[in-house]
Parts: C-alpha cells; structure tokens; sequence
C-alpha cells in the first residue's frame, strides 16, 4: 500500500519536473556533439545491451568521488572472479569521463533517468545479475524495475548524511524503497543507526567500513611527480596546489598567498585545479584581478613542452583527470569545498600521496575522515580565511612540519584499510560466487 502511495506521489511529480526540464534536453540533443548525444539516449534506457554471454555486475557511482572510491572494489572484483563481467554507470558527464580513464577496457554508461519505463529499458538490457549502488543511491522506479525482475539491488560504501536522513524521516510512510534494497554495506556506525531509524531492519545493515581508503595508493608517486616538479619549482619555490576548488575559493587562496609574500614569506607556486574545469575562465580572470597570469594548463599539455613559468604565474589546471598527479609535486595541499558552505572534497589523495593537508571549516560530506586525520593531527583545519592565510604561512615555511603531517596521514589510511574485502564478502552472494554472511556484522578497524 505504502508502495503505491509513494508512487502515486513520486510519478506525477517527477514528470512534471520533466517536462519543464524538457526543452533544455531537447535544446542539448539537438546541438550536443555525438558523445554526449549518446549519453541522452543512455539517460531514456538505450544503454548499449550485453550480450549475456557471461553474467554481468552494475556498479553505479553518480559522479567523480564515487567512480574512484569504487576503484579498489572493482579491481578486487575481477581479479577474484574473472568469470564475470562489469558495467559502470554514472550520472554526470564528468563522472563518466572519469569512469573512463579509471576502468578503460570496461563499458561505460550513463544512468537513467528515474522516469516512466527507462530504468526498465536499461535493466531488459543489461539483464544484470545484480546492481551495486555506491554511496546511496536510490530511485523509486529503478528499485521498483529491478524488483519485478528479481535483480537484486545492495548499496555498498553506504553513507547518509544528517541533512537526508531528516528529510527521509519526515517522508518516514512513505519510503518503500528502502525496503527494496537486499543489503546495505555502510562506512560507519552512525550511518547504520540512521538507516535502521528509518525502518530498516538491522539485519541488513552491515558496518565495512570506507572503500575510498582501499581506493587510494599509499605513496609519494615520484615518477608522476618528476615531470611535474622541476617545472613547476625551477628555483626552489615552494609548491601549493589548491585541488578540486569552488567558486570564491581561487581568490581567497589568492589573497593568502599575497597576505603571505607581503610577509617576506619563500617563493611560492600556486597551482588551481578548480572542482569543475568549465569555471576555468573565470579562474583565469580572478588570477589577473590579483596581478598575476593564469597559465592554462590544456595549452601546456597541446604543447607538448613545458614553458619557463615567471615568478607570479599561477598554473590553472582546466582538465579532468589531473590531480593526484598535482597533488604528488605539492608541498601543501589545500582541499576545497572548505572555505565556502560547499561541505568540502576528498581529502585521502593528498593525504595518501604524504604531502601537508590543510582545509576549511566546512567539511560534513566528509565528517568521518576528518575525524580521523584530526585525531591523529594528521592534517591542519582552519575556522576561516584569515585563518587558512596563517597557517598556510607556516606549513610553507616548515618542511619538517609538513613530512611529519604526510607520515601521520598515510598512517591514518593504512590503518582504515580493509573495506573493500568486507564489502566483497557480504554481497558474494548477490555476484554469484560464494555465500555471505548476513548475521554477522563486519567491523571496520578505527569504527
């Protein structure tokens, strides 16, 4: 009865949305280059069908963060059971290009829209032996679809936050999908008591702990850093990359950095790598409003040779893909999503890779590994932008303050490790090879 009603809501309102949304995505079909025509057709359920020669897994990530955190997983998965075949879905452009570069030999494909009977088209033609949602995913229909065709559906690398398990509680009556989910393998405690709060019954809730640790490569990546370092430091400047950051956060990174010179503070490179490189030439714009030059880091590549840098240029980095390899030529690194109330960005990657780590104030997407690299004075978090300038200052001009911060990072994370086995042995069931162990919760180590 619950089902029906949640339907009878959830349909109508979610067309209607549709059909003011329509005329954008009619607009983007018609002008869009062939790539992104073919994800729109992925989007109504013509994902490209398997010929169901071997059983299939879906692994769904909705964007970057979750497509890389299921790195290890995916990985482990294949090699223990090579007799299976994967598909990769995302949701957003940028998680597909992502997807691509991280699983190159896998399919690739977009997720469908939540409307009328595209999940089911996707389903009928991937006939999946089961669907793993990273993080917490959840669309009605597609639940729906995958029930009425016995596939069945478990979230791994579970997490809801405050914010969603609130609203999910005020719509308590009606949230059968929930109840639609055969598994749900979550990175903490307090993730498992929300979902149980909500009606879910406990002995399908499974504490395993956070894949992105398994995800992550403990180590200083010094043959992708060499191209990088003696470029971007020819005279011995001191490296900052601000990774993955938002608007407002380039110029208040900006103004630190001249807050800091004015202190006959070392020579410092800046580097942006902004969280969306389409923001880049606007970037570009707030760099020369702080009198120095952008430098483009797509223009770099096209040139296959690096440029001599001037002392106030500041490298904007406005493609996917390049980070971790930023990350691993800084001395500090600066996660953004911090400064602003954004609820901050991955802060493993530079953590893993033993570099400094510092960042803002707002940072509830990622509670838990802040508390963690905290707890080990692993990494610095400053209340605000006067703040961040400070401490910027003095990381910069403290190498040893900035090793010790990397070896207790990496400490951290060899310690969280262990995910990716636990997850792999609760759903082995659900991939056909192997029983889990329902009645048994899997803890992981610093839970």
């Amino acid at each position: 009865m619950r089902g029906w009603l949640t339907m009878g809501i959830y349909q109508p309102v979610f067309l209607l949305a549709f059909l003011l949304y329509s005329p954008v995505l009619l607009w983007r079909i018609v002008f869009a280059r062939q790539g992104q025509r073919s994800s729109m057709r992925e989007r109504m359920g013509f994902v490209p069908p398997h010929d169901r020669s071997r059983p299939l897994i879906w692994i769904h990530g909705v964007s970057v963060g979750e497509v890389k955190a299921a790195g290890g997983f995916v990985r482990e998965l294949r090699r223990s059971r090579p007799d299976l075949d994967l598909v990769i879905s995302t949701t957003t452009p940028n998680g597909r290009l992502v997807a691509h570069q991280e699983y190159p030999d896998l399919p690739v494909v977009t997720y469908p829209l939540d409307l009328a009977n595209f999940p089911a088209r996707a389903l009928d033609r991937l006939r999946p032996r089961c669907v793993l949602l990273m993080e917490l995913e959840i669309w009605p229909n597609f639940l729906q679809a995958a029930r009425r065709r016995d596939i069945p559906v478990a979230v791994i690398n579970g997490r809801i936050s405050e914010r969603t398990h609130r609203g999910y509680k005020l719509a308590r009556g009606l949230l059968p999908q929930l109840d639609l989910i055969t598994r749900f393998c979550v990175q903490d405690r307090a993730y498992q008591e929300r979902l149980i709060d909500l009606g879910v019954d406990r002995a399908r809730v499974f504490v395993t702990g956070n894949m992105k640790y398994d995800s992550v490569v403990i180590g200083d990546h010094a043959t992708a850093a060499a191209g990088l370092r003696p470029w971007l430091s020819p005279n011995g400047e001191r490296v900052l990359v601000s990774g993955s950051t938002h608007d407002d956060e380039e110029a208040q990174v900006l103004a630190a950095i001249t807050a800091i010179r004015a202190r006959s503070a070392p020579s410092v490179r800046v580097v942006l790598v902004p969280r969306h490189p389409e923001r880049s030439p606007s970037i570009c714009d707030v760099v020369q409003q702080h009198g120095r030059r952008p430098v483009r880091w797509s223009e770099v590549a096209e040139l296959n040779t690096m440029p001599e840098l001037g002392e106030r240029d500041v490298v904007v980095v406005d493609t996917i893909g390049q980070l971790q390899r930023f990350y691993a030529a800084c001395d500090v690194a600066f996660v953004g999503g911090s400064l602003v109330p954004h609820g901050g960005q991955n802060m493993l990657e530079p953590a893993a890779l033993g570099r400094a780590v510092i960042f803002g104030p707002h940072t509830a997407n990622f509670r838990r590994d802040v508390e963690l690299l905290l707890a080990s004075e692993a990494v610095v978090q400053v209340p605000d932008a006067a703040a961040f300038a400070d401490e910027l200052e003095r990381l910069l001009a403290d190498e040893g303050a900035c090793r010790l911060y990397g070896e207790r990072a990496r400490e951290v994370i060899a310690r969280n490790q262990g995910a990716t086995g636990r997850t792999l042995e609760l759903v082995g069931d659900l991939v056909g090879g192997g029983a889990a162990a329902p009645h048994q919760t899997a803890h992981p180590r610093g839970n």
